[in-house]
């Protein structure tokens, strides 16, 4: 128990072993200390010299014979107190560092990150590399056709699927605003849509229907689906600057729909 919480405090599993035997045997030569602690005497001694240099064991001499001793509580917390120093130190530094570090990695976020994908498995792919991706609490925007309703998308509602995607979505507490075609089946739908938790879903105005087509945003990502002749075809961007503005136009879009 003793050993175990010397290594949560920081120490070597040796440092924590050698340590923790000093403490209940100080004065102890290097023959005990090995002889309990099962290691090679050479051992011993390079543990020695690494816990005497951070203050925790100190020496004595018996019969001319070198003892070592383990200090005490305040040794550790002296110990503890310098790390915590070191660290307060480090994110002194790297705060300084903040800007300059994120002037040059912006430089590369300027630039999107585009991969295509075809037919069903591709979307498959991306649908859960996006989930994955995601931040907690990050909400997801969809705009779509009915093309979920289909025949040949049936597998979005078998517990294979549905339940992989629920999974990440309530690890994740990722909520859903979407927007569908206000169209006889998206109607005849109603009670599902009010039965999903984390959704909140509107009637796109008749005058600005989508078809054979979709969009999914979620933080810094934004797909693109076309289904024209029902072959699926599709963008993944990786660029925030983008995502933002798909947001912000699909916002204007919510803003004009009715639930």
């Amino acid at each position: 128990m003793l050993e175990q919480s010397l290594k949560e405090l920081g120490l070597g599993d040796q440092e924590a072993l050698v340590y923790d035997v000093l403490l209940h045997n100080s004065p102890a030569g290097a023959t005990l200390i090995a002889k309990k602690c099962n290691l090679s005497r050479s051992s011993v001694y390079t543990t020695l010299n690494s816990l005497t240099a951070k203050g925790l064991v100190g020496t004595t001499y018996k019969n001319e014979i070198k003892q070592f001793i383990a200090q005490g509580y305040t040794s550790l917390e002296q110990l503890i107190k310098k790390e915590q120093n070191i660290i307060e130190q480090k994110l002194d530094i790297l705060s300084k560092l903040k800007n300059d570090i994120g002037i040059l990695t912006n430089k590369s976020l300027n630039v999107p990150q585009i991969i295509f994908f075809e037919g069903q498995e591709g979307l498959k792919k991306i649908y859960m590399s996006i989930m994955r991706q995601s931040s907690t609490n990050e909400t997801m925007y969809i705009l779509r056709d009915e093309f979920v309703w289909h025949p040949d998308w049936q597998f979005i509602f078998k517990a294979e699927w549905h339940n992989r995607v629920k999974r990440i979505k309530i690890e994740k507490n990722i909520k859903t605003n979407l927007l569908i075609n206000d169209s006889k089946i998206e109607k005849q739908k109603r009670d599902f849509y009010q039965s999903r938790k984390n959704l909140k879903y509107k009637y796109l105005p008749k005058n600005n229907s989508v078809k054979q087509f979709a969009i999914y945003i979620i933080g810094d990502i934004v797909s693109i689906l076309s289904m024209e002749n029902n072959n699926l075809v599709g963008i993944k961007i990786t660029n925030q600057h983008l995502a933002d503005n798909f947001i912000t136009v699909f916002d204007a879009l919510w803003d004009k729909s009715r639930k």
